[in-house]
């Protein structure tokens, strides 16, 4: 009863591993908290680009492992192509400072066929946002 009870333990840590990272090839969901996105980032490939503009950049710095790509400039998606080496399959977050332009960001990438995407809730200034979680920042140039 023991051996069986410990096989069905180790056969189900085994399969949750495969199981969590299934989940993130399939897609991401169209938001997520910085928290998570900053595991994304630093543990799992992903990256993250902060949309705002450079005078909020230099206003608050950017997260430490953010690329700067401004969802204001007319060449968004090629600058975003330039980011992730064309790959539209490429797990990004985006995040802005409160959480609306980045979800407008996503909705651009989308159309623009990436197809995993996601927002950071709670951007880099609003409640439960970056600053708030206390999570890395560098200065913008």
């Amino acid at each position: 009863m023991m051996k069986r009870l410990i096989a069905s333990v180790f056969v189900a840590v085994l399969a949750a591993g495969p199981l969590a990272s299934s989940a993130l090839a399939q897609g991401l969901p169209p938001e997520m908290p910085v928290n998570r996105a900053d595991l994304m980032v630093r543990k799992a490939g992903g990256i993250l680009i902060d949309v705002r503009r450079p005078d909020e950049w230099a206003q608050t710095g950017v997260p430490v492992t953010a690329h700067t790509v401004s969802v204001a400039d007319d060449n968004f998606i090629s600058q975003v192509d330039r980011v992730t080496g064309g790959n539209k399959s490429q797990r990004i977050a985006l995040i802005c400072r409160s959480g609306n332009r980045s979800a407008e960001a996503r909705d651009k990438l989308l159309a623009a066929g990436y197809q995993n995407v996601t927002s950071v809730a709670g951007g880099v200034m609003g409640p439960d946002g970056w600053i708030d979680a206390d999570l890395p920042v560098r200065p913008y140039r």
